[in-house]
């Protein structure tokens, strides 16, 4: 739902709200302008961007005095410091309704995924790195929040890429341990008419075996802290060693690869992407380049 609020020289009436008995939300009185002009259009405007927005969050919590305004389908700082307290402090039944309530307010599922849901996921792994909060809170909270990439998934649209059946193995690099966007690579690529397979715990013996008993197109492999960089050169030459695939191609992705992209001929790697979205295209034009060789 778009922004009710532009700047047409006058504005509408913000309805204060009070606090009096579950789920009852008081309206203050509108200021002048709807007084002035008292026609549909701004009556509309009001209902639209004020009132409805109130009785939601009242229906959903009597008990929070905060008011989630309407947005032009863009999540923006606030939201996401919500959001990211929500994920750590909420169950999912709770997570599950905040983010059906941004969709019913125009956001994207798309725009949820990669800018609401991937940075929160970010935030968390940065907290745990800097003591803000616990391992076990971080790991709740990726549950929570690949929960909802599944939740949602079914209303997510995925232009078609190059799949046509191929195969894709996807690991976090052994020793990491943050997994989420690992998750959101599998649906996309899943929903791009890709066979994948997950294996976020294997082990390099693990991927080993895997890519020797079954071919597999493409290997990709997460990574969000760097510290782990020097291990995955190994890896990759140990899968490519043991795949039945001789020319089985290799991407990798995560905040170690968007830091420094160049990281990926270091590591031994075919390609890098930073997203999903970019994954499934960048993979689509590397074999759509060898079929053209071909």
């Amino acid at each position: 739902m778009a922004d009710t609020h532009r700047d047409t020289g006058r504005r509408t009436g913000r309805a204060r709200t009070q606090k009096s008995g579950s789920n009852v939300v008081a309206l203050g009185l509108p200021d002048r302008s709807l007084v002035l002009d008292p026609s549909p259009l701004t009556l509309a405007q009001l209902i639209e961007g004020e009132i409805i927005p109130r009785l939601l969050m009242a229906h959903r919590d009597g008990s929070d005095p905060d008011v989630i305004s309407m947005t032009t389908g863009v999540i923006d700082a606030a939201e996401l410091d919500r959001s990211s307290r929500l994920i750590l402090t909420s169950d999912l039944g709770t997570l599950t309704e905040h983010v059906d309530l941004l969709t019913r307010r125009g956001v994207g599922i798309q725009t949820i995924y990669f800018d609401l849901l991937s940075p929160a996921a970010k935030r968390l792994g940065e907290m745990w790195e800097s003591d803000e909060c616990s391992f076990t809170d971080v790991t709740v909270g990726l549950c929570r929040l690949q929960q909802i990439v599944y939740e949602f998934a079914d209303r997510m649209h995925v232009q078609s890429g190059g799949g046509d059946g191929r195969t894709a193995l996807f690991a976090v690099t052994p020793g990491d341990h943050h997994s989420f966007g690992l998750v959101m690579v599998v649906e996309y690529f899943r929903r791009a008419g890709w066979r994948t397979v997950c294996m976020p715990s294997a082990s390099v013996d693990d991927l080993a075996d895997a890519v020797r008993s079954e071919w597999f197109d493409l290997v990709g492999f997460s990574m969000a802290n760097d510290r782990w960089l020097a291990a995955l050169p190994p890896v990759i030459a140990s899968v490519r060693g043991a795949s039945l695939n001789r020319e089985v191609k290799v991407i990798v992705g995560g905040r170690a690869f968007e830091m420094d992209p160049s990281r990926v001929s270091l590591v031994g790697a075919d390609e890098t992407a930073g997203d999903a979205r970019d994954a499934v295209r960048i993979v689509d034009a590397l074999f759509q380049r060898r079929k053209s060789v071909a």
